[in-house]
């Protein structure tokens, strides 16, 4: 691991290994990243080096996250503006975009710059890098490259990054769940892979010796409130990709009894049915977060709630609320928290909501039908003086 600093004005240096912190508050000044430090006497003997990427825009702030790069010190100049474009593509607005149009840095210790000159044939074999990696300071052995962008070309980068995440993952006007392409997981599925039996490895068993076993997942007993987190971030390396796959969501019935140790499910339950008889481990989907966008760290978030009383979905975008369809909201490539209400024979609200509220959403209902039809009305009879 090697751990950097970033100052206040987008300058970095590398953090000694014998700094001692006063709090643990200072951990967040630092940015952490993972080099295969056990194997860096091995990678120099053949060639090759280990750089910390900064992308910056006309010698300022760094732009985006740092990023390690395993580089041999062989490349040409425009292979290895090649390679950092390769391995920094999450920054860019689209692969190699304008490759041409960056130079490359060498940071010091001190916090200078080395700037390569595009005629050397391998820069990374250049004095000043075998300087920078015999330095004293530096334990690990890396070096810090600087790709530095034209100033006039930072609206580009930012303008075009933001406006591919809204296109693909804000909007939910014209494509709320559509993701045909592929081939949608139940979620039913999911939890059978999350509870399947798993084999254990090097263990006897105390009582016939057997050097075989397994063991599984099982809930005594489920809250009347179930909520699952659906993992949508891979971590590769230092950084999360979103996985966009479809999930078919149960919107009734979801049983859970397969998932239940019997031998105490029936004397947990019965310590926590309250006034009405449950309907055992079957539960009704009752709300859906969803998260837009590609990072962990950023995005947007909406979700979606059923009303008990007239049973319809809706949409909550911000400021905005939107009907959605049954259809629409059982499957989905962007679900991230589901939550599932245990399922009573008797319907709650009919004894617990007072009439005249029924009756408020009951008209608010029709007046809704009425303004529909009034509009598809005024509609035809605009088409039919054509």
């Amino acid at each position: 691991m090697v751990a950097i600093k970033i100052k206040p004005d987008g300058q970095s240096y590398l953090v000694p290994d014998n700094l001692v912190l006063e709090s643990d508050d200072q951990l967040n000044d630092f940015t952490i990243l993972e080099i295969p430090g056990e194997i860096n006497k091995q990678l120099l003997q053949n060639n090759m080096v280990i750089a910390i990427v900064y992308f910056v825009f006309g010698n300022g702030k760094i732009y985006g996250e740092p990023y390690i790069a395993n580089l041999n010190r062989d490349l040409s100049y425009n292979h290895l503006r090649f390679e950092l474009m390769e391995k920094g593509t999450f920054l860019l607005p689209k692969p190699y975009y304008k490759i041409n149009f960056c130079k490359l840095r060498l940071q010091n210790s001190d916090g200078t710059f080395i700037c390569f000159d595009q005629r050397i044939m391998k820069p990374l074999l250049h004095e000043c890098v075998d300087r920078v990696l015999n330095e004293k300071e530096n334990t690990k052995k890396v070096i810090q490259l600087i790709v530095e962008w034209d100033l006039s070309l930072k609206t580009n980068f930012e303008s075009n990054s933001m406006k591919e995440q809204i296109n693909e993952n804000y909007s939910l006007q014209d494509n709320f769940n559509n993701n045909s392409k592929q081939t949608p997981v139940p979620l039913i599925q999911l939890l059978d892979n999350f509870t399947k039996p798993e084999p254990i490895q090097f263990w006897n068993c105390p009582k016939c010796k057997q050097t075989s076993g397994s063991m599984q997942i099982k809930f005594d007993y489920l809250p009347d409130i179930l909520v699952f987190y659906l993992k949508r971030f891979d971590q590769s390396g230092s950084h999360a990709k979103k996985n966009d796959k479809n999930v078919q969501i149960p919107l009734e019935e979801l049983d859970m009894s397969s998932y239940i140790n019997n031998q105490h499910s029936l004397k947990n339950l019965s310590k926590h049915r309250g006034k009405f008889e449950y309907n055992g481990n079957k539960y009704d989907l009752s709300s859906i977060i969803y998260h837009h966008g590609y990072a962990f760290s950023s995005g947007h978030y909406t979700a979606a709630a059923r009303n008990s009383i007239d049973g319809k979905w809706r949409l909550f975008n911000d400021d905005r609320v939107s009907d959605k369809s049954q259809s629409e909201i059982s499957e989905s490539n962007c679900s991230y928290m589901l939550f599932y209400q245990r399922r009573p024979f008797v319907p709650w609200f009919h004894h617990t909501v007072p009439l005249h509220i029924i009756q408020e959403y009951q008209e608010m209902d029709r007046d809704v039908r009425k303004y529909k039809q009034r509009n598809n009305s005024q509609k035809q009879n605009k088409y039919s003086h054509y």
